[in-house]
């Protein structure tokens, strides 16, 4: 498949059908009223770049922001497998991944789609809510010795 050919398979399964790449290799779908799924053909290679702007960089408190993000990103745990970044130049929170297009079948297409969007919903959500500082995960150094899932040594 080529990107052309992935954009059209995502369109056909999602029922949208103006969903095509425009001159500059771009497209963009609007989930849930939400967030802006952004597709972008890599001029280098046959990927489908995905990416999802999730707000802006916070001002303050942006240690914390940026612990939580790292945490997030350890083996795309909390990210569908996507990554979760700053892009300096707009100073905003962007999650990514890229979608392959050789060997790469419609179905799985769309299912690692899917855990992109799901994603992307739950990060939008997590950013727009106001969190309390008890609620970030623990670190690994900060696990209490109790829990019995590691070994102190």
């Amino acid at each position: 498949m080529n990107t052309d050919e992935v954009i059209q398979a995502i369109a056909t399964a999602l029922e949208a059908p103006d969903l095509k790449l425009d001159d500059q290799g771009c497209a963009r779908l609007r989930v849930d009223d939400t967030i802006d799924v952004n597709f972008e053909a890599s001029r280098s290679s046959h990927l489908l770049h995905v990416y999802c702007t999730l707000g802006p960089v916070p001002t303050d408190d942006r240690e914390r922001t940026f612990e939580q993000l790292l945490t997030a990103n350890l083996f795309g745990a909390d990210t569908g497998g996507a990554t979760l970044a700053i892009d300096a130049g707009f100073n905003e929170i962007v999650l990514c991944t890229d979608i392959g297009n050789h060997g790469w079948t419609a179905e799985l297409i769309l299912s690692r789609l899917q855990r992109f969007i799901d994603a992307a919903l739950g990060w939008r959500e997590r950013f727009a809510a106001p969190q309390a500082a008890d609620a970030l995960p623990l670190s690994r150094n900060e696990v209490p010795a109790s829990s019995g899932t590691f070994l102190a040594v």
